[in-house]
């Protein structure tokens, strides 16, 4: 039955004695908690880490945990709960515990969560299914190092991971009265929609695949088909009562509030090398060599056990994965004021089916543990690739800090770019871009708020997706998200695209250039006599605009 954990129906793994079974558990517990404790390093190390969209939200979470009550701020923002019912999980966070804890305590903790909750989930899932903590949920913690975490997404991420462990949680209450199960699936993904709608997406997704069961066989018998049908709808249909609630009474939509043309469709162009480069998101960091070698052992244990006949498959998880894949290619780059759509369902599809199969290719105690150790291997060498990059990125930040230094509370700030030829870019320093061309630098920016008291015009306050909002007259300087304009823009007229810069030199105290040792691909920064120099980091530069 659907309704039953079905892990002993197709597990591979050999039958122990109550206190084997036990011992191996907490063996492989311990495992996978010193595999997280490797991949947390970086985040334990680093202040602010260099993830492209982070900085925007460390500035926001540092507002909400109390620093709207600053002089510098109180006539600027205010924090309110009713403009924003998703994508707010970490927002909230802050908000109950952010008050009693100061913003470099805070921000690893919910990094940790943000990086960690998805290897979390897969283990708590792949564990129900097949019955036990397994040394495949510790080779899976490499996962947590993905192109999705390291943009900043992390709403996102912790969505996902939840959806898995609420999943896996259903299971559990397979003997409850239906009833139960239902008030758990509606309370799981209101949770899931705070975090974010296709954390949501994912769960309905995750109960339509358990309601199909572990047994592909199901597709030969189409007499069973109206049943199964029946059995998804019941499954899925509860967790959508939550975003029906938002969409009827809901104050806002994301991207409701974005310029015109902007909160639409947008697509990108689509070539088949495009989208196998969509579908291996989840795999992909700061470069893509070390990443084909990680994906190449990912695939290389699960086509060594398929082909040993020793692959444990969960079909409802899999074929799940199967669709999102072949949705994925067709999916919008943004919509609603939401970016990076078409990176989503690859993120899915590599947790789903990560939880839904489990090679069981090694036997043995020495065997697993020799196994196990190379997992650790995995997790560790990968998290030494990251965390070199991040180093280089803390030393650009630590850049931008040291030209900040010289803004008093209460200026105004221009954040601005140099923008690289892409041809440049494979030779740009380290810490400079994530992938091939998306820089790492959009949002330095946003240190000002939290360093000197300073007010920036591209901090993420967009309704529907953020419970801040600016008060007058500062809407007229600022844009709900936005990335920093490049210097040649300062003397031309760009009102359209970036209108907080109409009569910058009236609106602007500050202008903090980053990538500022890079050329600019458009043209350098303009000799203008209302700008003066005053603080030059390399990396970072700060120019006082003369009144």
């Amino acid at each position: 039955m659907a309704d039953q954990a079905p892990s002993q129906a197709f597990s591979f793994a050999a039958p122990q004695g109550v206190k084997g079974a036990s011992r191996a558990n907490a063996l492989m517990t311990g495992l996978f908690v010193l595999a997280a404790l490797i991949a947390l390093f970086p985040v334990l190390s680093v202040a602010v880490p260099p993830l492209p969209d982070y900085p925007n939200h460390y500035a926001r979470l540092w507002l909400i945990s109390g620093g709207v009550e600053d002089p510098a701020f109180s006539a600027v923002y205010r924090v309110d709960w009713g403009v924003a019912w998703t994508n707010v999980l970490i927002d909230m966070i802050a908000g109950l515990i952010g008050p009693f804890l100061p913003i470099t305590v805070l921000s690893p903790i919910l990094l940790a969560i943000g990086l960690l909750m998805p290897a979390i989930g897969i283990a708590a899932l792949n564990g129900t299914l097949f019955g036990g903590l397994h040394w495949w949920a510790v080779f899976c913690m490499m996962l947590v190092w993905n192109f999705i975490f390291l943009a900043g997404f992390i709403n996102f991420e912790i969505g996902l991971g939840l959806a898995l462990l609420f999943a896996a949680g259903d299971i559990r209450l397979a003997a409850k009265p239906a009833l139960s199960r239902m008030a758990y699936r509606i309370a799981a993904s209101a949770l899931l929609l705070l975090a974010h709608p296709f954390a949501l997406m994912f769960f309905a997704l995750l109960q339509a695949a358990l309601a199909f069961g572990p047994r592909i066989s199901l597709f030969l018998r189409p007499r069973e088909w109206p049943a199964m049908i029946g059995r998804m709808l019941a499954f899925c249909l509860p967790c959508f009562v939550p975003l029906a609630a938002l969409m009827l009474f809901g104050p806002a939509l994301p991207g409701s509030d974005g310029p015109a043309g902007r909160a639409g469709l947008v697509w990108g162009e689509w070539s088949l090398s495009n989208a196998a480069s969509v579908l291996l998101t989840y795999f992909k960091t700061y470069d893509p060599r070390p990443d084909a070698i990680y994906l190449a052992l990912f695939v290389a244990v699960l086509g060594m056990a398929y082909l040993r006949r020793r692959l444990a498959v969960h079909w409802g998880l899999v074929l799940v994965a199967g669709l999102l894949a072949l949705a994925s290619p067709f999916m919008p780059v943004a919509y609603l004021g939401t970016g990076a759509m078409d990176l989503r369902l690859p993120s899915m599809m590599v947790l789903a089916l990560a939880a839904g199969l489990r090679p069981e290719i090694f036997e043995g105690r020495r065997t697993i543990m020799a196994v196990s150790a190379f997992a650790l291997a995995v997790v560790a060498s990968r998290t030494i690739l990251v965390d070199r990059v991040w180093r280089a990125g803390e030393r650009n930040i630590d850049a931008v800090e040291a030209a900040l230094a010289s803004v008093p509370a209460g200026s105004t700030v221009l954040p601005m770019q140099h923008t690289n030829d892409r041809a440049l870019d494979p030779v740009a320093p380290a810490g400079r871009f994530l992938g091939r061309h998306m820089p790492i630098h959009w949002h330095y920016g946003s240190l000002a708020v939290v360093r000197q008291k300073a007010f920036i015009p591209t901090l993420f306050t967009a309704a529907g997706k953020q419970p801040l909002t600016i008060l007058p007259p500062y809407t007229e300087i600022s844009v709900p998200e936005g990335i920093p304009p490049t210097v040649d823009l300062l003397a031309k007229p760009v009102e359209r695209d970036f209108p907080y810069m109409a009569d910058w030199p009236h609106r602007f105290d500050y202008i903090l250039v980053v990538n500022a040792d890079m050329p600019n691909v458009a043209g350098p920064m303009p000799e203008l006599a209302n700008l003066t120099l005053v603080a030059d980091e390399g990396f970072a530069q700060l120019y006082k605009v003369v009144k």
